[in-house]
């Protein structure tokens, strides 16, 4: 299981940029752990940069192999797409307070907000219910560290390839997406210039728009009906849903080649009480348990703490277009931007120049810790 190419144009400017904000989310432990990836989520801070920075290497710097296909890259990659996702929701939720932002763009797809209150003894029933899954997972729990046998963790593989299947199992859910037709070129042409504060309060949704809008049927791995430049949506929609439909269309069914089914179920799915106290999930749970421990281990073994900061500038030095960085780091991207304006690269030119910036990174590194 691996990404089936590299990522250009748009698409690659978007995935950049994720890394990119991963560097924050981990520095401040917000956001930066997504339950619905444990592997990756389980691992350490530096780990988790370190995987980071050569997941998007391998997706973005031409000259390179592309992303090993490990199951702890793989998580890597995955874990990318929910912290995009984490983004674009917090983005949306915050819209409204941003400052000077046109009603114009605020209400032009309002997002569905609206939800059924629960009564008193929905209430209730949901807290016996939750009550009695705690109860078996600590039972379980208590069983697993006991070393109890619980078998192999096995997926059964169906017989349609994997990933046509996905595509044919979402038509049915495409109408959401694809109902009414695309955006015209003509309405996009007519959005009036956006100033600062609109700018920032749509950027995510800006470059996930541009990258959809790559996915022509040309540019698509698959010769599909369902090429993303059609969806009938543009950046100033507000209903996360449609997004991350799009989006797991475009970056993972489109995109990733899955090894098996064994190897997806393990990557992708939270772990939580529900799992212990389901006794079919305990062989995913113990073998993720472990993996998580294996990696670990040997990421443990060859960690040098003196190296902390490098693969946070390996990242910032491949996906970041703006000249900033936190202080202890102030020297360094100071010495880095220079050698690249010396070089005739185009620092804060989003898009481009990933290899270029890598081999700059490499010469230099050692010279500027």
């Amino acid at each position: 299981m691996a990404p089936r190419r590299k990522l250009t144009g748009a698409q690659a400017e978007l995935f950049a940029a994720v890394c990119h904000h991963y560097i924050n989310e981990a520095e401040s432990d917000c956001n930066d752990t997504p339950e619905s990836v444990p592997i990756f989520s389980h691992l350490s801070r530096a780990q988790r940069l370190k995987l980071v920075a050569d997941v998007a290497i391998g997706m973005l710097c031409e000259d390179e192999s592309l992303p090993p296909d490990t199951v702890q890259h793989n998580s890597t990659f995955m874990a990318i797409i929910q912290i995009l996702f984490t983004a674009l929701e917090i983005e949306v939720d915050i819209q409204d307070d941003q400052g000077d932002v046109g009603e114009d763009l605020l209400n032009y797809d309002e997002a569905d907000r609206s939800c059924h209150p629960r009564t008193a003894q929905e209430v209730e029933d949901i807290k016996v219910k939750n009550a009695l899954i705690e109860h078996r997972a600590e039972k379980n729990l208590k069983k697993l560290k006991k070393g109890k046998d619980v078998g192999e963790f096995h997926v059964e593989e169906k017989e349609t390839p994997h990933g046509v299947e996905d595509m044919l199992s979402a038509a049915n859910q495409l109408n959401r997406i694809y109902k009414g037709g695309a955006v015209s070129k003509r309405e996009r042409d007519s959005i009036r210039p956006l100033n600062d504060d609109e700018k920032y309060a749509f950027r995510w949704r800006r470059l996930c728009d541009a990258a959809l809008q790559q996915d022509t049927p040309n540019n698509s791995t698959f010769r599909d009906a369902f090429p993303l430049c059609n969806v009938n949506f543009d950046w100033r929609c507000a209903k996360c849903d449609k997004w991350y439909m799009a989006l797991n269309l475009l970056l993972d069914t489109k995109l990733m080649d899955y090894g098996s089914a064994t190897d997806k179920a393990l990557i992708t799915g939270e772990v939580s009480y529900k799992s212990y106290a389901d006794p079919s999930q305990l062989p995913r749970v113990k073998s993720l348990e472990r993996n998580i421990n294996l990696l670990m281990k040997v990421y443990a073994s060859s960690w040098d703490p003196k190296l902390l900061a490098i693969d946070q500038r390996r990242i910032y030095a491949i996906c970041s277009n703006e000249l900033y960085a936190g202080h202890y780091h102030r020297k360094w991207v100071v010495g880095f931007h220079g050698e690249c304006v010396a070089r005739g690269i185009n620092f804060e030119e989003p898009g481009k120049n990933y290899q270029a910036r890598l081999y700059i990174f490499r010469d230099t590194k050692d010279d500027l810790i």
